[in-house]
Order: structure tokens, then C-alpha cells, then sequence
């Protein structure tokens, strides 16, 4: 079958896109998959190569020996589905402009299966408010937090700050809802912190808000399957970071910087399954199809989410495909199952 794989787009997330998409292509199946590598670039172009990559080449995005454009979204489309005869869409796309259900809204028009939930649900999960009011629906364990209804940049910072500090305490973390591998997120202890936070963000996001912080052991969970369907919880993943506080963006991607066990270090039985059926409240709750992944805080109180990813990433140091080789998955049997869970949910055969 002839598939398109998205990669790269506007996001701040361009670079791990690009590095999702070139494990994914290294492991596909070419026995089922015919993949025709999509490069979207930081502008919002589309750059469809102009074949389906052979087995064995490297991808290398934006060769002009291998690709066009760049195209309008539509025209990419057209071009994939008249030329290339694409019949599956693979979005390896993170964070704004791919993540967030403005891609999925498109294939949707299109009637085009693609992996992972679809518009709906993929724009409330990558808005962590409204993330936030779909959980607490659900009677999802969450951190107390505070909202503001001002932009940061125009808002009073010391009132806020004086507010923030009162309803969630110090050390909180402050966050952007829009945004995704811990960049909009910093934690903070001091009004100087809050400032620098606005300083670097207000421009980025008409909304914000800020969590407690909560102490104890961070673990996410992978859930997949589409909704009406059997969904399964993934072993749960420990994370160890070796040099912060907490898993930020230099934990997530530098080599070494941080240890991912399955199981976790802390948890008994009882508490892993706990930890499946939360995230698999969480899968339910937002409408996710294909996968997700739950990250949540273990404390002495239980479990805290935090978030709901609907494209984990899958680069080499990716926590999805961990989670999956502890539960049986190669590689290219993770990828098989996601392919064939979207071809389900429009009720194709796999």
C-alpha cells in the first residue's frame, strides 16, 4: 500500500519531526508499505518527493532530486492522491500546525485515513486547558492549578504573580497550553523567574496558566487502540532525569541524560495497573484514536496526569517505542499495528 509520512512542519518541534520520521522510514515494512516521504518545511510548504523511497536509501528532506514544490497544503494532497496514488497518511508531525488537529481537519476533508486521532480530538489534546476540563470531567487525578484570563504580556505581573503564589504555591510550574516537548514550560520559584517566563512567551500565546508542582515519580503510559475498540495500556515508563529537577526538553533528547525503566523503580502491581487505566480513562476521554501517551506524577497521594500526547515521538530515545518493545512490538511492528488501527477506524481490511 502506498503511504504518505508528514514530516517536519511550523512547529518549534521541526527538528524532532525530522528525526521521528527518519527512524520511522528506517523500520517500515516494504513487504506492505510503499512510503512517499512528505517534507513540510518551517513556511508551510509541502515538499512530496516525487517517488516513493526506495528500500534501504536515507531520506534526506528537501533534495531537489526527490522532491517538489513547495506546494499549498491542497495541492500536496491532490498531487499525492492523483499521481502517487497514496491511499494512508502517516503525520509524524509534533506540537502546533500538525499535532493539534489542523492537518487531521485536512485529510478529514479528504477522506483520508491517516494514524492517530482525528481533528477533534487532536486539537483539545494539545491544549493542555482544555485538556485539563475534559479530565477533571472524567474524575482524572490532576495538580491543583490557576488560570488567568490575561495575556501575559499585558497583564500586571506582580498581581498575577501574587495570585498564582497563593492558589498553587511556589515552586509552580508556569505554562503555555499550546505547545509540546516541555518547551513553554519552566518552573518557577521567584517573581524574576515569572518575569523572564513572560518575557519569553507572551508573544507566543494569548493564554496561560500555572500548576503546583507535585513531588514524586514521573511516569508516562502508551495507550493504543481507536475508540469503541480494544484499547491497550503499554508497560509504564519510569523517568530518571540525571540532570534536572524535572523531564524537560534536555532530559527528553540528549543521550544519557536521562534513565527510562520499565517497570518503574517505585511502583507495586497494583499501582502499574492503576497507572494503565488512568491512561486508558485519559485515551477514552478525549476521543484519541491509534495512540497516546499519558504522562502523570506518582506521589505519595497516588497518581497526578499531567498530559495527553496524541503523536508520542518515535525517534531512537522515544518513550512510545520503549514502551512498546517492553510489551513484545519491534519497531516495525509498532508501526504496523498504528497503520493497520487507521485503516480499522475507516473500516478498511488491514
Amino acid at each position: 500500500m502506498d503511504i504518505a509520512v508528514f514530516a517536519g512542519g511550523r512547529s518549534p518541534e521541526h527538528d524532532i519531526s525530522l528525526n521521528s520520521a527518519a527512524q520511522v522510514l528506517r523500520h517500515l515494512d516494504r513487504q506492505r508499505w510503499r512510503p512517499w516521504p512528505v517534507f513540510l518545511d518551517r513556511d508551510g510548504g509541502f515538499w512530496p518527493a516525487r517517488e516513493a523511497l526506495p528500500a534501504g536509501e536515507t531520506w534526506q528532506p528537501g533534495l531537489a532530486r526527490t522532491s517538489h514544490g513547495p506546494l499549498r497544503p491542497g495541492a500536496a494532497l491532490d498531487w499525492l492522491l492523483d499521481h502517487a496514488r497514496v491511499q494512508l497518511v502517516l503525520p509524524i508531525l509534533h506540537g502546533p500546525y500538525g499535532e493539534d488537529g489542523t492537518v487531521q481537519g485536512m485529510l478529514e476533508l479528504y477522506d483520508l485515513p491517516f494514524v492517530g486521532s482525528g481533528c477533534a480530538a487532536s486539537a483539545v489534546a494539545m491544549d493542555k486547558m482544555l485538556t485539563r476540563h475534559v479530565l477533571a470531567a472524567s474524575n482524572v487525578p490532576l495538580a491543583a492549578a490557576y488560570s488567568s484570563s490575561q495575556q501575559l504580556g499585558s497583564s500586571d505581573l506582580a498581581t498575577a504573580f501574587a495570585s498564582m503564589s497563593a492558589t498553587v504555591g511556589l515552586p509552580a510550574f508556569v505554562k503555555i497550553p499550546c505547545s509540546g516537548s516541555s518547551r513553554g514550560v519552566q518552573r518557577i520559584t521567584t517573581f524574576a523567574q515569572f518575569e523572564q517566563f513572560a518575557s519569553e512567551w507572551g508573544g507566543h500565546s494569548r493564554r496561560w496558566f500555572a500548576e503546583a508542582s507535585v513531588v514524586g515519580e514521573e511516569i508516562t503510559v502508551a495507550v493504543l487502540g481507536n475508540q469503541g475498540q480494544l484499547l491497550q495500556a503499554l508497560p509504564p515508563v519510569g523517568i530518571y532525569p540525571k540532570f534536572a529537577a524535572h523531564f524537560d526538553e534536555r532530559a527528553k533528547y540528549e543521550k544519557g541524560a536521562c534513565d527510562e525503566i520499565v517497570p518503574p523503580r517505585g511502583l507495586s502491581t497494583e499501582n502499574i495497573e492503576l497507572a494503565k487505566q488512568i491512561a486508558i480513562r485519559c485515551h477514552q476521554a478525549l476521543g484519541c484514536d491509534g495512540m497516546s501517551r499519558t504522562d502523570m506524577i506518582w506521589s505519595k497521594d497516588g497518581p497526578i496526569v499531567l498530559e495527553v500526547n496524541t503523536i508520542p515521538g518515535l525517534t531512537e530515545m522515544s518513550l512510545l517505542p520503549k514502551a512498546a518493545a517492553a510489551a513484545g512490538y519491534s519497531f516495525a511492528g509498532l508501526l504496523d499495528h498504528l497503520l493497520e488501527l487507521s485503516l480499522l477506524r475507516q473500516g478498511q481490511p488491514a
